[in-house]
């Protein structure tokens, strides 16, 4: 004899509590703060500097600059400065114009002057004598000191 559908029916049943949606979106929540805890090193101080650069006694648009530390520091990047129109440049380290860490650098220069190829303009060859594109040659030292930094003008 096969069991009656009553019995079946009357079989304990299990009762699952499923949470709300506003506790689902807590949850969520607290997740997504955990994971985005991303842990920052520690900054080093940081000075704003500004300058003025000219080769030949004109500004050189466009030209790369670099400030290489003489001591080195860990976990910083090359404070660096894109020159302006008129020669001015602001430098940067980690964020866009916020300055450099205070100590002694070796100036770099790199200027690739824009030259037409065809239609295009493209970057050309470093116009700026070889021995300021690198720390190793360089004779340019720059100072950064805590507070602002008006640096002396460049003349190369």
């Amino acid at each position: 004899m096969l069991p009656s559908t009553d019995r079946l029916s009357a079989a304990p049943r299990t009762s699952f509590l499923l949470p709300s949606a506003k506790t689902l979106a807590a949850i969520a929540c607290l997740v997504a703060l955990i994971g985005c805890g991303e842990a920052k090193p520690e900054r080093v101080a940081i000075y704003p500097a500004q300058g003025s650069i000219t080769f030949k006694g004109q500004p050189i648009p466009g030209a790369l600059v670099g400030l290489h530390p003489k001591n080195k520091l860990e976990n910083v990047p090359t404070p660096r400065a894109n020159v302006e129109r008129n020669g001015a440049f602001t430098v940067s380290t980690f964020d866009g114009g916020d300055g450099a860490p205070e100590g002694e650098y070796v100036l770099t220069v790199q200027w690739y002057k824009p030259v037409k190829n065809g239609a295009d303009v493209v970057a050309g060859p470093n116009v700026i004598p070889r021995k300021y594109s690198s720390p190793a040659t360089s004779d340019r030292i720059i100072k950064i000191a805590a507070g602002e930094n008006s640096l002396e003008p460049i003349k190369l």
